[in-house]
């Protein structure tokens, strides 16, 4: 099969499982207003304990790890990369980026990481535009399927998607909106918008966006420069996206849209995890909501199996870099 066809059948399996996920939110939902029903009718004066009383959460100890220097390898033979990993690794430096180092996800925390990249962004590379990748199978995929059938013609491959005009962002986000409501609320069983959107609602403490994420400790991390000089064209060298996610040009758009409202630099990614970095995060509250919004429409993991409303996520978005 060729490679079109491989990802509509990737897509048409995704969809296929939408409603399935849908239904299963639906069921937890209930499930913790019962589980909170239950729990109200059980506190008494006895088992309350007053916030004057309340014990002080204690310090993680975070300061001293994050104080931690990282420490990279000499050579690449220090660690070791997998077959898959290597060529991947290959890949990347056929397209003309330049790997600048290699490390072990479980030789580092993700306040480590975190605290690297900030340090690298007061330092910036003209350029170039520096992503942490972290090579899980899913991205190792994606190169090996973007990229095998040009080996032969990479430059031209990569100039074909540089050269490719920019879509209007904006109506990307509007219509992967407008598709997961209707996901969630074809059967009418969801209360949208107090259970999904929930404007208005007390907020929940939301870290997902607070710093840098792993997904796995035996994956390989490259510190990879791309050699752009605008960071949305990141996307015309690192393929991430497909399937039930935008596809990498539309990536580019939405990425591009983001920048010049926002100042996000594309910092991160992984298989299934893309991680912005702004140095002024947003602060007005329309604005944050605004922007939570299209990111769930981006990605309604990000609420779902994340901050649980949109609510939360704009409230996170008021106090994170990332």
């Amino acid at each position: 099969m060729d490679r079109q066809t491989i990802k509509n059948l990737i897509k048409l399996s995704v969809a296929a499982l939408a409603p399935i996920a849908a239904a299963y939110l639906k069921a937890k939902l209930k499930q913790t207003a019962e589980e909170g029903k239950e729990k109200s009718q059980e506190t008494t004066p006895e088992n309350t304990q007053s916030p004057e009383n309340a014990e002080k959460p204690q310090e993680s100890g975070k300061t001293q790890e994050s104080e931690k220097p990282m420490v990279y390898p000499k050579t690449e033979t220090q660690i070791k990369v997998s077959d898959e990993a290597g060529k991947a690794i290959n890949i990347i430096e056929k397209t003309g980026c330049k790997i600048a180092h290699i490390v072990s996800c479980d030789n580092i925390t993700e306040e480590q990481l975190t605290n690297e990249y900030l340090r690298m962004a007061e330092q910036p590379n003209p350029g170039f535009v520096r992503v942490m990748v972290e090579l899980d199978s899913i991205l190792i995929d994606n190169l090996l399927i973007e990229y095998e059938e040009h080996l032969s013609d990479m430059d031209a491959f990569i100039q074909s998607k540089l050269s490719t005009p920019y879509e209007n962002a904006e109506g990307i986000l509007k219509n992967r909106f407008d598709e997961t409501k209707e996901i969630y609320t074809s059967d009418g069983d969801m209360d949208w918008d107090n259970d999904m959107i929930a404007w208005g609602k007390e907020s929940a403490e939301c870290d997902a966006l607070s710093s840098i994420i792993l997904s796995q400790s035996d994956n390989i991390l490259c510190f990879v420069d791309v050699p752009v000089q605008s960071v949305y064209d990141v996307f015309c060298y690192l393929p991430f996206g497909g399937a039930e996610s935008p596809e990498p040009l539309e990536h580019r758009s939405i990425a591009k849209y983001w920048f010049e409202k926002y100042g996000a630099v594309p910092c991160f990614m992984s298989g299934d995890v893309l991680q912005f970095y702004v140095k002024r995060p947003v602060n007005e509250e329309g604005e944050a909501k605004a922007l939570a919004l299209q990111q769930f429409g981006f990605c309604s993991d990000i609420v779902t199996q994340g901050c649980e409303t949109v609510q939360n996520l704009a409230s996170s978005l008021k106090s994170s870099r990332f």
